[in-house]
């Protein structure tokens, strides 16, 4: 195939999308269908050649083309992978460690999509923090079509010659129509149901590559429409995959339906070819810099990811504008260079090198090189953290001990604030919050779009029921369940909890399309008709994360008075005073972990909180309701702090650490029981 200059612009014009958008997310909030450009044109070159290789020699060679593509792509990315590995042992701090090797070990064996993935619909996993290697999910995407792509066509090619005496290319197109269709329709129902997971699977993604093969398939767009149409015509395309980068945001539903647009103008691009027409778009690419983008987009988007996780952890906040044009630069300069001394020579290197066995092996080792620096680093922090781990959990175990909340309950236990060796910020970090299916509770969890459900029966069997009331609400009620859960079994108590994430129960009611908030309305209608029809709840505690809004004091008044009028007490559990990460102190990246491990203090991680939920607790005080208020236990002198009885209060910046949530159990008993005899 002769070089194409508009080709390298897309890649180009990829690669700056989402170079802009990692680094300036708020000015570019769609840039990362810049992927979806790289897709398509993946697609249409692989299938280019692939189907040039059957009508010439009437047949493929998989392994060779194998060979030719780990030349192309490992040395690189195995290259920048070995780098990124060595940053996460010396810059990064340890609460990154455990995530960071377990994604580089997964972007080293090209499985990182599905690892992300499986992550995304672990609701205690899907609030995790970038890792130096998530970029390399797309490029597991592309290698794992570049296994199975070749395979498929020889399958068809042999199917259409044997049963159906079809030609190589009409057997090819069947299969590009079958694929495109289903993995399309695929990507419709499972991003409706799950848009977190959907992002990265390789079956929501096919139809993309399946698209640009399509393109290489029909004749050349060149004569088959006057010259003025077929420019307008690309600079409509070139203004959709634009726009499509300025107005898609986080919460667009992608990849369904909607990718068909960027999607379809990058294959209409492809298909229009290059264009002599002075006033076509394709004429934009032509400019030597903009080759040259193109030229190094492969290494670029490989450094330009590490570069920005690598500043982060230095400066403890993202890059600003000058910096972040400064990463832009060096992400340039690298790539650049690792093109000329790692990409081309090796892509290029005669001999033996151009072989089959070497360079398998070649790769095989420089696997186990990435590999060789990255699992050892993981066992290590795995070993030292389960060692604390188990520590802290004995000492979270012992009501009698100073740890947690303890710490707080008995005279003895001096200076409750200090930084002890039993403060393990990793650890916290990964244990993270709420109830896990290791604690032995009975709970169904569930994902349903991009929101974690959770239903829970805690406490004793109903045979010895003292109690038996629910908690509602969303996140931050799940944070109370784990120390409900030993304080129902201590008091006899029956307790269903019904979780749902960045769902509040004093949510008003939404009027529009946005279908995350109307499921959200659907669970709580749900919710509260089988709490309230049923005779044996006598009290439901409503906790969550209360944001103000105009309607929202009218609408708790009204679910307070529901629940009252159905007979039941109402007990209001007062949101929780959010880090100082929530006020734009530090880092909206950085959990409280993270601070306490850079600070190595207390103090330089306490704070004092802001009262952003009165508008609730007036609410339910004019209700009616009890009110039970935890910062008492996490702000007993009016200051927040981070570390109480030897161990890190939130596991992140506005959820209770699972240590110290378990050792909160005899305070929150305390106050469900006065609650409870307040009737």
């Amino acid at each position: 195939m002769r070089h194409r200059l508009d080709v390298q612009g897309l890649r180009a014009l990829a690669v700056v999308l989402v170079v802009a958008f990692h680094l300036f997310p708020a000015a570019l909030t769609g840039g990362y269908i810049g992927v979806d450009v790289f897709f398509v044109v993946s697609g249409y070159l692989i299938t280019s050649h692939l189907l040039r290789q059957v009508e010439k020699d009437g047949r493929i060679r998989p392994v060779e083309f194998w060979a030719r593509r780990v030349r192309r792509l490992l040395p690189a990315a195995l290259l920048v992978l070995a780098v990124s590995a060595i940053a996460v042992i010396t810059v990064l701090p340890g609460t990154a460690r455990a995530q960071n090797d377990a994604e580089i070990i997964g972007a080293a064996t090209y499985v990182l999509n599905w690892l992300l993935a499986a992550n995304s619909v672990d609701y205690l996993a899907e609030d995790n923090t970038p890792s130096i290697a998530q970029h390399y999910w797309s490029l597991s995407v592309e290698e794992q079509f570049y296994v199975i792509w070749p395979l498929l066509i020889i399958v068809a090619v042999w199917l259409g010659r044997r049963w159906f005496r079809a030609r190589p290319r009409t057997a090819l197109l069947t299969l590009l129509v079958i694929v495109c269709a289903a993995s399309y329709a695929y990507s419709v129902v499972h991003t409706a149901s799950s848009a977190s997971s959907a992002y990265f699977i390789t079956t929501t993604r096919a139809w993309e590559f399946a698209l640009g093969g399509l393109v290489a398939l029909l004749p050349a767009a060149a004569g088959r429409m006057p010259a003025p149409v077929r420019a307008g015509a690309s600079w409509v395309a070139l203004a959709v995959v634009i726009a499509c980068a300025v107005l898609f945001t986080g919460t667009t539903p992608f990849p369904g339906w909607i990718a068909l647009l960027p999607v379809g103008a990058t294959a209409y691009l492809l298909w229009s070819g290059p264009d002599e027409n002075p006033w076509a778009p394709q004429r934009l690419a032509s400019p030597r810099p903009i080759q040259f983008v193109g030229d190094v987009s492969y290494s670029a988007y490989l450094w330009h990811w590490p570069l920005i996780i690598v500043a982060t952890a230095i400066l403890g906040t993202r890059p600003g504008w000058p910096l972040a044009i400064l990463i832009g630069a060096l992400t340039l300069l690298l790539a650049w260079l690792t093109k000329k001394y790692v990409e081309d020579p090796i892509r290029h290197a005669p001999g033996m090198l151009k072989r089959r066995l070497p360079t398998f092996a070649g790769a095989a080792v420089a696997m186990l090189v990435v590999l060789g620096i990255a699992v050892p680093a993981s066992a290590v922090q795995q070993s030292r953290d389960a060692a604390l781990s188990t520590r802290t959990n004995d000492l979270a175990r012992d009501p009698s001990s100073c740890f947690g909340a303890f710490a707080l309950t008995h005279d003895s236990c001096t200076n409750p604030f200090a930084l002890t060796d039993t403060v393990a910020p990793s650890v916290t970090l990964n244990d993270s919050y709420g109830l896990k299916s290791s604690d032995e509770v009975a709970c169904n969890w569930k994902k349903t779009g991009q929101r974690s459900e959770m239903h829970c029966e805690l406490g004793v069997e109903p045979t010895d029921v003292t109690a038996r009331f629910a908690l509602v609400g969303d996140s931050h009620a799940d944070q109370y369940s784990l120390p409900l859960a030993l304080a129902a079994i201590e008091n006899s108590w029956s307790v269903s909890v019904y979780s749902r994430g960045s769902c509040s129960p004093f949510s008003p009611p939404y009027d529009g399309a946005d279908e995350k908030k109307s499921a959200c309305d659907s669970w709580l209608d749900d919710t509260f008709d089988d709490i309230l029809s049923d005779p044996t709840t006598s009290a439901v505690i409503l906790a969550g994360r209360f944001e103000e809004h105009e309607e929202a004091p009218e609408h708790a008044a009204d679910l307070m008075r529901r629940i009252q009028d159905a007979g039941k007490q109402v007990i209001f559990m007062r949101d929780l005073p959010g880090t100082q990460h929530e006020w734009g102190h530090i880092d909206q990246m950085e959990k409280a972990p993270m601070c306490v491990e850079r600070e190595d203090v207390d103090d330089a991680c306490s704070w004092t909180p802001k009262a952003v939920d009165r508008w609730a607790t007036v609410a339910a005080r004019d209700a009616g309701a009890t009110i039970i208020d935890p910062w008492e236990l996490v702000c007993p002198d009016g200051t927040c702090h981070m570390i109480i009885g030897g161990t890190i209060v939130y596991a992140d910046g506005h959820h209770l650490a699972r240590a110290f949530a378990r050792t909160a159990y005899p305070w929150l008993a305390d106050q469900i029981r006065n609650a409870l005899s307040a009737r």
